[in-house]
């Protein structure tokens, strides 16, 4: 599972529990992953004895809670030695920067190597590594993609091999006997070593800084790495550490009264998290979380308009409006020539995948942007920026007016907001109205004539009260066309954006009904809906949970509001990451880990619960 992240918007690093780097995004965050494998091996050359920095070889590991401006460390400790590990990547080079640190309290003598194996573009094969003598370093390329390792001292030495095929395990095999034997090209499902000699002198720090600078071609890495050493290795690193470390100063939000440290700290984990996920073309990435490729055969690494219009919201509220602003401009490339949107897309703006059939909709993404660009409109922006979008807004807002079912008058059937079922839905019904009402408001700061949007938002709102609420089971339904009467969290969400009134008796009983069926008796935390079976049975998610919290705050639980506010920093991965959902069982996390989604409602969830407090 994925532990610590670092990234600039281009280049998304990830590392696993043991600090070992499992994925490896270029050129955007969740396209493409090239990494196959990273790991460190150390060899004691008077002791002839070697290890791979792994689980099961005498060296204890640990990776510190993670702080917002600081960079993904860990530390092994064993068989005499310390080693610390840093991560950095450089916030305008796509360079990585991973610097070890040794130290014993005897001299010794170490043989370290690092050994490497992609997939570049995704795939294993047609790759080739080679090693560069005159310039001290070791290139993996291919197609346009290219992968240069160099370091600070120079590696004393390098070999290229093959995996996979063949019958071959790596050529991290060769480094085992604490001497390197391969050859200094290899090509197909290529991979490579390097080895640094060190002399440790007693309880001196020896520092070896390895450089991996990535690039859309030969030229680009080749001049990066002249760049690092005409000015200096360590200049990259200081440069990096002053950048995160103003970074951090300016975006940390404010804890507010009444929450603890671990609610500060997760906030500011949340809002990193929000920006290593956003591509520098605006797509926010669901999750780098590869994990479901196996037992899903695909992978949360797409945008989704819904998931990006409530982040985006969050960006708003956490001071990141340039990436809020960016994300909109995002979907305006993306938006389809009727005015909606479909699934999801590639980082690139590239439609993704799908399992839904034509015309892959779910309507409340299309409204989830409206209100998106209504809600940066409201937090700042300039209205220059909203006359920019007023195309698309204009388009999208059309879209929904139309895009209705001629007996109720409802938004026409599409698939909810699961993913899973097409049908008219109550949340849908909801996100619409607000959506519409959005652009309304939109069209009247900039001076545009659309009243028809506001009318439009009114009778939806109206006819879904009064088509979904069943006063024979005194609650809402969930969908009709085909009816569907389980209860379904995300009527909180159809609360929380309009639906009914706070003071309405429907409003509360609503709220105390779903957490009455749909919280976890063992694990806390709000399931999404009756039967859910989605990795396990009603498993807890922070989105519903956050989603409650909502409903309260707007009904003046404050309190309650605070206790599932801190469920949810309970519930976050000793890193700080939060994930899509719970083990209803055991609350450890489940599916995708950091799930994007999670740590923006959380971070809108506190947010609300400041400006309450700063109200009374």
């Amino acid at each position: 599972m994925i532990t610590q992240l670092a990234g600039n918007g281009r280049i998304l690093l990830t590392l696993n529990d043991f600090g070992e780097w499992t994925d490896l995004f270029y050129p955007y965050p969740g396209q493409f992953q090239h990494l196959r494998q990273m790991r460190l091996g150390v060899y004691d050359v008077d002791q002839r004895s070697f290890c791979w920095l792994r689980p099961g070889s005498g060296f204890q590991h640990e990776v510190p809670k993670s702080v917002v401006g600081s960079f993904p460390t860990s530390v092994w400790t064993g068989h005499g030695l310390t080693l610390s590990l840093e991560e950095i990547v450089h916030p305008n080079h796509d360079l990585v920067l991973r610097i070890l640190r040794f130290q014993s309290p005897d001299a010794r003598r170490l043989r370290i190597f690092s050994y490497q194996s992609f997939k570049i573009a995704e795939s294993l094969y047609q790759e080739t590594a080679y090693v560069d003598p005159s310039a001290s370093s070791l290139v993996h390329y291919k197609r346009g993609y290219y992968f240069e390792f160099f370091g600070d001292p120079a590696f004393d030495a390098a070999i290229c091999g093959e995996h996979t095929l063949k019958g071959l395990e790596g050529s991290y095999v060769d480094a085992e006997d604490g001497r390197l034997e391969g050859r200094p090209i290899a090509h197909g499902a290529a991979d490579s070593v390097m080895q640094w000699n060190l002399e440790l002198h007693p309880n001196v720090e020896a520092t070896v800084r390895i450089f991996l600078a990535v690039g859309l071609g030969e030229a680009a890495v080749h001049e990066l790495r002249d760049d690092v050493r005409a000015r200096g290795p360590k200049r990259f690193e200081s440069e990096s550490k002053a950048y995160w470390g103003a970074w951090a100063t300016r975006h940390v939000p404010e804890r507010p009264d009444g929450l603890g440290e671990a609610a500060e700290r997760l906030g500011r984990q949340s809002v990193l998290m929000l920006k290593l996920a956003t591509a520098t073309t605006g797509a926010i990435v669901a999750s780098p979380d590869t994990r479901s490729l196996v037992e899903g055969g695909d992978t949360y690494n797409y945008c989704w308009f819904r998931d990006g219009g409530y982040i985006s919201e969050a960006m708003d509220e956490s001071r990141l409006q340039e990436l809020s602003s960016r994300f909109l401009q995002f979907a305006s490339l993306c938006q389809s020539p009727d005015g909606s949107f479909v699934h999801r897309f590639f980082p690139d703006g590239v439609v993704g995948s799908t399992w839904h059939p034509p015309p892959f909709l779910q309507i409340d993404q299309t409204a989830t942007v409206l209100s998106a660009a209504c809600h940066h409109l409201d937090r700042g922006a300039d209205p220059d920026d909203l006359l920019e979008l007023w195309p698309m807004v204009k388009l999208a807002a059309n879209f929904l007016v139309d895009f209705r079912d001629p007996t109720t008058g409802l938004p026409a059937p599409s698939f909810d907001i699961w993913e899973e079922r097409r049908a008219i839905h109550t949340y849908s019904s909801a996100a619409v109205a607000h959506g519409l009402e959005s652009a309304a408001r939109i069209a009247s700061v900039l001076g545009k004539e659309n009243p028809r949007w506001q009318a439009a938002a009114e009778e939806i709102r109206a006819r879904a009260v009064r088509e979904m609420w069943d006063s024979s089971l005194s609650r809402f339904v969930r969908s009709i066309g085909p009816r569907d009467e389980r209860i379904d969290s995300s009527i909180l969400l159809a609360l929380d954006l309009g639906l009914l009134e706070p003071s309405d008796p429907r409003f509360r009983a609503t709220v105390e009904l779903t957490e009455a069926r749909l919280w976890s008796k063992a694990a806390g935390g709000l399931a999404r809906y009756e039967g859910d079976e989605y990795y396990g049975h009603e498993n807890p998610w922070v989105v519903c949970t956050m989603w409650l919290a909502a409903t309260h705050l707007k009904l003046g639980n404050r309190s309650r509001c605070r206790e599932l506010i801190d469920w949810v920093v309970a519930h976050a991965t000793p890193t700080g990451l939060l994930p899509e959902q719970v083990d209803a069982r055991t609350g450890e996390a489940k599916s995708a880990t950091p799930l994007v989604w999670s740590h923006a409602t959380f971070l809108d969830i506190v947010s609300r619960y400041r400006e309450t407090a700063n109200a009374s």
